[in-house]
């Protein structure tokens, strides 16, 4: 009877363990149908594919070719975003003139939405007449500010009719008050970046997105201090990239200003490594750690009255142009990189970057 009793139980056991066996196969089994069909939903279709790489080719072919200016920024964002860097949310090209640099970021990611705002009605005819087949990529007129609003054409730079209106927004008007998430956003708006940066501090604050800015570092030196001082007091660091681009002056440079918090990730950036050994890309120190300052990393030359700016006019076309920047590096030697010329200085230098982003990390929370 005992024995009875006791291969019962053996068996109800068995049985017992072959059920949670079954269990788990069928569970194992439903996720594994759930993500092919998950899978098949979210995966982009061959043809889908073949369409974004014909539209990329283009990008490369036309002329110009998309990199053919702001090279180093051009292909730094998107490795950014091929390599999952950028935090979740949308993207905003803002003054995206004919639409190449939203196009880029929209084959780059593909499930992402890319917002393509620009005031002029021509241009975003060419942009939705160019790249329609981008189903990511939102075609909007309107500009940035500080507030919402409407703005008169003041010239015709914009591409437009003198005294003819268009829509401002701002950068909460479109995500922190829609409930939306800002991933990255490209800042192009002549020299309003600071009013743009104002009028968007509750999404900055809620996404943490990355963004980049221009600015003419020498034209206004008050200007440029207090945009980075902004941008620092929102908890982030700017990187300039160390190429020119504006003409006819060659102090022109795009900043990328990263949330200090997310600084140890970018040691996961093979592009962002790769930039910070060709001296492609320089942190701009803050004022508590009195360091060089932008306008000793840019072109110091430039600074009015200084050797490639004489006289009394910032907006001299001679002033920063490329013939006295050209004459001013053949006159004074550059600051050597390490990883061009030495062995055990590189590998110095990269941990020295390593321990720096760590650092700026750790500044996040102090």
């Amino acid at each position: 009877m005992n024995t009875l009793r006791a291969s019962l139980k053996a068996l109800t056991v068995l049985l017992a363990l072959i059920y949670v066996i079954l269990v788990s196969m069928s569970f194992f089994v439903k996720e594994q149908i759930n993500f092919v069909e998950d899978s098949t939903q979210t995966t982009i279709n061959p043809e889908r594919i073949q369409l974004h790489q014909q539209i990329d080719r283009h990008l490369h072919d036309m002329t110009p070719p998309i990199a053919e200016h702001e090279t180093i920024y051009s292909s730094f964002i998107v490795a950014l975003i091929r390599e999952s860097v950028i935090p979740d949310g949308s993207f905003l090209d803002s003054g995206c003139q004919f639409g190449e640099q939203a196009a880029h970021y929209a084959i780059a990611a593909p499930s992402r939405e890319v917002i393509a705002l620009d005031p002029s009605p021509n241009n975003l005819g060419r942009v939705r007449k160019d790249y329609s087949a981008l189903t990511n990529l939102v075609v909007k007129q309107g500009g940035l500010g500080l507030q919402v609003g409407t703005m008169i054409v003041p010239d015709e730079s914009f591409q437009m009719p003198v005294g003819s209106e268009f829509p401002i927004f701002t950068l909460d008007s479109l995500f922190y008050d829609q409930g939306k998430k800002l991933g990255f956003a490209h800042l192009d708006v002549e020299g309003l970046e600071l009013d743009v940066l104002k009028g968007g501090v509750k999404t900055i604050k809620d996404s943490r997105p990355f963004f980049t800015t221009e600015v003419r570092v020498h034209k206004n030196v008050e200007y440029t201090t207090d945009l980075l001082d902004f941008i620092s007091e929102l908890g982030y660091d700017s990187y300039v990239i160390n190429e020119v681009c504006g003409f006819p002056h060659m102090d022109y440079r795009n900043l990328l200003n990263v949330p200090r918090e997310k600084s140890d990730s970018l040691k996961y950036s093979d592009t962002f490594v790769l930039l910070h050994a060709t001296a492609s890309l320089t942190r701009v120190p803050t004022k508590k750690e009195g360091q060089k300052t932008i306008f000793d990393i840019v072109v110091p030359c430039c600074a009015l009255g200084g050797d490639c700016c004489p006289g009394t006019d910032v907006n001299a076309k001679d002033c920063c142009s490329e013939v006295r920047v050209r004459k001013w590096l053949e006159e004074n030697k550059p600051d050597v990189n390490p990883y061009m010329y030495f062995w055990k200085e590189s590998r110095s230098e990269f941990h020295r970057l390593r321990y720096r982003l760590r650092q700026r990390q750790k500044a996040a929370t102090q």
